[in-house]
């Protein structure tokens, strides 16, 4: 027998049956989109140089009250479309291609407010503080770029690990000290023209610890790394304050936060301490 199917719906009349139809419930949504998006991005370096990242994108836009829900799809084609040109012309940041896809959107679909957050791995190339040794150490690094009618700003988040040394326990055990590992996410929102870049925001937190981490380290290496920490004590608060007052020599206008975070070693627990400040 015949197979009766219904005859295949065009687009525009898909559109006027699901998403551009009204809601039962007419309320505005703040951010609706899609997020954990793994991408494959490329940018351009000052000299030329051309480096390559997997990333985690999340997207989102508002949505009026009379509209049931937005184009998905839409979504990811503006993301896979800016990504593609870049093949061949990289763009030098990610800021640069957070703008590219929040504008290319804005073509396919009709919203006001957009924020587009886009998270990776940063590898930089250290050196051990005695033999030099060449060690490529991973930070994790995001940026968000939002845009409310055609203003854009952004923020940009850093992730480094350190390790820091007890003062109270130095001077209490007459010259001995727990220590342990640490971390301090940094986060600066501010307005998309800000030449602010994720190494010299990684290098204020490391500045910010008793002593920065190594991926490789031979036997004079840590031993100066060990010395470093016991000249250089440090609370989780000192953490959290050093990192402010490099931060705040940026001279920026916009949000800061600070996050260090103490991975105790002689408690179950963890030590944290926190900044935030809005600069005018």
């Amino acid at each position: 027998m015949e197979e009766h199917r219904p005859p295949a719906l065009q687009e525009n009349e898909l559109r006027e049956q699901t998403q551009d139809r009204l809601p039962k419930v007419k309320e505005a949504i703040d951010r609706v989109g899609v997020s954990g998006l793994k991408v494959a991005l490329k940018l351009r370096g000052k000299s030329g140089d051309e480096s390559h990242f997997l990333a985690d994108v999340d997207l989102f836009i508002d949505l009026e009250t009379d509209r049931k829900g937005i184009h998905m799809s839409r979504l990811v084609e503006s993301i896979n479309e800016i990504i593609c040109k870049d093949c061949h012309d990289p763009k030098e940041s990610f800021e640069q291609l957070g703008i590219g896809i929040l504008t290319e959107l804005q073509k396919r679909h009709n919203y006001r407010r957009g924020e587009i957050n886009i998270a990776t791995t940063l590898l930089l190339r250290r050196f051990t503080p005695v033999t030099a040794k060449p060690t490529d150490e991973p930070y994790d690094v995001a940026v968000r770029v939002s845009v409310d009618g055609n203003v854009f700003r952004k923020r940009m988040t850093v992730r480094a690990i350190g390790s820091t040394l007890c003062p109270h326990s130095l001077e209490t055990t007459k010259g001995k000290a727990h220590v342990q590992r640490a971390e301090i996410e940094l986060s600066i929102e501010t307005g998309i023209t800000e030449n602010i870049v994720f190494e010299e925001l990684i290098e204020i937190c490391e500045k910010s610890f008793s002593s920065p981490t190594y991926t490789v380290l031979k036997t004079m290496d840590e031993a100066a790394v060990v010395e470093e920490m016991f000249r250089n004590p440090k609370f989780v608060e000192d953490v959290a304050r050093d990192c402010f007052k490099q931060a705040r020599n940026l001279n920026f206008r916009g949000r800061l936060h600070i996050r260090a975070v103490s991975l105790e070693s002689i408690h179950k627990h963890n030590a944290v301490s926190e900044i935030e400040r809005v600069f005018e």
